[in-house]
């Protein structure tokens, strides 16, 4: 049961432990149900910069930082993650973590930082043949596309789906623990779960590196996620 006020415009909260010190918390938001005074219901600050923002967009951050609240709690550490300066979360002292959204879910992994070293998570809505066909050059590298030879159009845009979603989720883990920007051809899939690095990004992060990933298939779309312990 929540420890906080739920504004109308989120529902359906689902919670998992999914190791130790290692959790994960979603909900549905519609925006459509979004008040004036929704933020004020849940007591998490709206930030100026989102004050004139559309309602999609508030209420993703709604919902994100209503996940991250509850996700911390469930850690024993209160508050929630600050907007960063780059619009990345900021989080409190010990912990870490990632925040994802898309068509009206929201999801956020929390991890306590004495046992794990980061975490990536992202959700994709399943792209349609025609827009994965569009964008595959784009997200794959040559070896990746050469593993769609034989699969149908719908196979293979959800495939092409499924490694957007994990080089997000790669980002998401190794950008705050290196510092550096890199692109969707900067790493592969070379088996079913996990990524290799084409590309150094540190001492610690070369260019070979092998990073496994998990994942989820929903109706709609994929979750995917990266926790590496320490």
């Amino acid at each position: 049961m929540s420890l906080f006020h739920r504004p109308s415009c989120l529902t359906h909260l689902h919670r998992e432990e999914l190791a130790t010190g290692l959790v994960r918390v979603g909900c549905h938001y519609a925006p459509e149900r979004l008040c004036d005074d929704s933020f004020a219901q849940a007591d998490i600050p709206l930030p100026p910069s989102l004050s004139t923002a559309v309602a999609k967009r508030r209420s993703e951050y709604l919902a994100g930082r209503w996940c991250a609240r509850e996700a911390l709690a469930m850690l024993g550490v209160s508050g929630i993650p600050a907007l960063g300066a780059d619009r990345a979360p900021q989080w409190p002292e010990g912990t870490l973590g990632s925040i994802t959204h898309s068509q009206g879910i929201a999801e956020v992994m929390v991890a306590d930082a004495r046992h794990w070293l980061t975490v990536g998570l992202d959700t994709e809505q399943w792209l349609s043949a025609e827009r994965a066909a569009r964008l595959c050059r784009e997200l794959l590298t040559h070896e990746e596309r050469e593993q769609l030879e034989g699969l149908s159009d719908i196979q293979r845009a959800n495939r092409i789906t499924l490694i957007f979603s994990a080089k997000e989720s790669l980002f998401k883990a190794l950008y705050p623990i290196t510092g550096k920007r890199f692109y969707f051809h900067d790493a592969t899939r070379r088996d079913s779960r996990s990524l290799t690095l084409l590309k150094t990004l540190s001492a610690d992060w070369k260019a070979g590196t092998t990073i496994p990933f998990r994942w989820r298939e929903r109706q709609q779309g994929v979750l995917s996620w990266i926790a590496l312990p320490r």
